[in-house]
């Protein structure tokens, strides 16, 4: 090629041309975030994978349901609701209360659900609270007619004022709450257990 040749070439901007150099992008050369960025790429990319799974896994569950308390306590365990003014509870005579929540699952969430049933026996300033389910089968215990005791009305177990059983198949006494007297109501911290043990093991 003449010298009036390669003048009459237009000119190229530099730019350009290593933009389409097809080696623009050296072998060896550090990537961008220097050389520990694969590696850190590569562990996000393991920590989505997992956490993926392990969500995927939760929406797998049919009927998964998680407790709302209407009021819970500072160390987050505690699910504290408020049930009944302590002057409104007759003494000695066990009275049963529904607990209200919302209950909430992959996809929706149900305001204001019954999510348990309490027995309140008031003696003076004291408060005992029971659960309603039956340690045996989780069937709703009720109490006698003249309110000295609870039946189970579906295998027939009996329990003294205190949840002690005296007959039937239940492994265990009525499940005790606990309670607190907070400006002037009585607040339970409720719980289900497991059933069909002997043991109190929380459900």
């Amino acid at each position: 090629m003449s010298n009036s040749d390669r003048s009459d070439a237009p000119d190229r901007d530099p730019s350009v041309a290593a933009s389409e150099t097809p080696d623009s992008t050296t072998k060896g050369a550090t990537p961008p975030g220097g050389p520990e960025a694969p590696e850190r790429r590569g562990a996000l990319k393991t920590l989505a994978v997992v956490g993926g799974a392990a969500y995927a896994g939760v929406l797998a569950i049919p009927g998964i349901a998680f407790l709302m308390p209407v009021e819970q306590g500072g160390g987050g365990t505690e699910r504290w609701f408020r049930v009944a003014q302590l002057d409104s509870l007759p003494e000695g005579k066990p009275q049963r209360f529904k607990l209200k929540g919302d209950l909430r699952d992959a996809f929706t969430v149900a305001k204001d659900q019954t999510i348990g049933s309490v027995w309140l026996t008031r003696n003076g300033k004291e408060v005992q609270a029971l659960s309603a389910e039956c340690p045996h089968l989780g069937c709703a215990i009720d109490a006698t007619a003249d309110g000295q005791a609870f039946n189970c009305p579906c295998h027939t177990s009996r329990f003294t004022l205190d949840g002690k059983p005296e007959t039937g198949p239940s492994p265990r006494n009525m499940d005790a709450l606990a309670t607190r007297i907070a400006d002037g109501w009585v607040e339970v911290d409720f719980r289900r257990f497991r059933q069909g043990i002997a043991d109190k093991v929380e459900a």
